[in-house]
């Protein structure tokens, strides 16, 4: 197949702008192994059915996974969470090149990190990445929803997660860069509102952001909720999700929607208190964020896939039109997920559009506006 993209630019701020010479982090790693990537057995919090899975990226995404402790200090009593994801330590994050960014990738609704098994390793070569679980998904513990119902999960106490793990688990000398997946798109440009001084540049693959909240069913009663979510893990649901995908998902519906997928894409909902977990999220009622798109300052990138059936490709041109600093990506032949069906081209145009926010203008020190924030508040800044 020939594969492609096509660019649409709103405007061509100097970071946008490609340059002939690469920073240092493209020429160097680009090319080499990720030396921090294992391949050891799963650590004993993934469920045992990953024995059930096939796919090579999903097992190594598995067995590179942790948990670290990250305080939240916006949930009542400033629970501490174990987090699960991908990616160095400190101490291994320091090894890439000074001008490498820390590259944060934020998964859809009901995912989890293993969303990115098949572009982590392709970004992770060439600067520092983390495939993160903000709390209430993914393989972050969820346990806390479990034994305590009556929490609730809201957009705010995501955002102060992802505060604390830059804070507590990354280089903090480093500018950030978030790329988002479908509803990991809310999250990154709602954090990058909230937050701008600690954001550099954000990466939207077929990201949601103009569809506000989740409607009635934020409102609804608790068994209602159960009921709904509990549906999500049956097999046969998520078979028949599966085959629908074949036509929503991927434009090579054949290759992609396959049961391995689905066994991946349900592995996580295994975990105790799943369940408990994405009632507490839904009774926050989502995330709403349209107001705020127009007023995101960074650098944003939008790459979507010219054949998304999940979210119109009228979308894309919509948060072309409305982002201050935006560039449109059309990828050719691609459905909702470019980074499970065209990772080598998607990390192909975000490494192009990292480099060139490296080759612009200087941003503020980092670790003075993470500081800043983290002593003022919520750090928002209206626009």
């Amino acid at each position: 197949m020939n594969y492609g993209a096509s660019t649409c630019f709103r405007s061509r701020p100097r970071a946008l702008v490609l340059k002939e010479k690469a920073p240092s982090y493209v020429l160097h790693h680009a090319q080499r192994p990720v030396q921090h990537i294992a391949h050891a057995q799963p650590a004993a919090f993934i469920p045992p059915q990953i024995n059930e899975i096939v796919e090579p990226a999903a097992q190594t995404m598995a067995a590179n996974m942790r948990r670290l402790p990250v305080t939240i200090p916006t949930m009542p009593r400033s629970p501490e969470v174990a987090t699960a994801f991908v990616g160095p330590t400190i101490e291994e994050a320091s090894r890439y090149p000074k001008d490498a960014p820390t590259i944060i990738l934020l998964h859809g609704f009901d995912s989890s990190c293993m969303e990115w098994r098949r572009l982590y390793p392709l970004l992770a070569a060439a600067a520092p990445t983390y495939a993160l679980d903000l709390v209430g998904w993914g393989f972050t513990d969820c346990s806390l929803f479990q034994s305590d119902p009556s929490l609730v999960i809201r957009p705010e106490d995501k955002t102060a997660h992802l505060r604390a793990f830059l804070e507590a688990h990354t280089d903090r000398e480093r500018p950030v860069v978030l790329v988002g997946a479908s509803l990991g798109g809310a999250k990154a440009l709602d954090f990058a509102h909230t937050y701008p001084q600690l954001v550099r540049g954000v990466v939207l693959i077929d990201g949601q952001g103009f569809i506000d909240g989740i409607g009635r069913m934020s409102s609804a009663p608790r068994w209602l909720l159960w009921l709904g979510v509990r549906v999500l893990q049956s097999v046969p649901l998520r078979q028949a999700a599966n085959k629908a995908s074949r036509w929503m998902a991927y434009f090579d519906k054949e290759r992609f929607a396959t049961e391995d997928a689905m066994r991946i894409g349900r592995l996580h909902t295994h975990l105790p208190g799943w369940l408990d977990a994405n009632i507490a999220f839904m009774r926050s009622g989502g995330y709403a964020i349209s107001s705020k798109i127009s007023q995101i300052q960074q650098d944003v990138l939008v790459l979507w896939g010219r054949n998304d059936e999940i979210l119109d490709p009228s979308y894309a041109s919509r948060f072309q039109d409305t982002l201050p600093h935006s560039r449109l990506v059309w990828v050719e032949q691609c459905g909702h997920c470019a980074h499970l069906e065209q990772p080598q081209l998607a990390a192909k145009y975000i490494l192009d559009f990292v480099k060139g926010l490296a080759l612009s203008t200087a941003v503020p020190d980092p670790t003075t506006a993470l500081s800043s924030a983290i002593a003022g508040g919520s750090g928002a800044v209206s626009s």
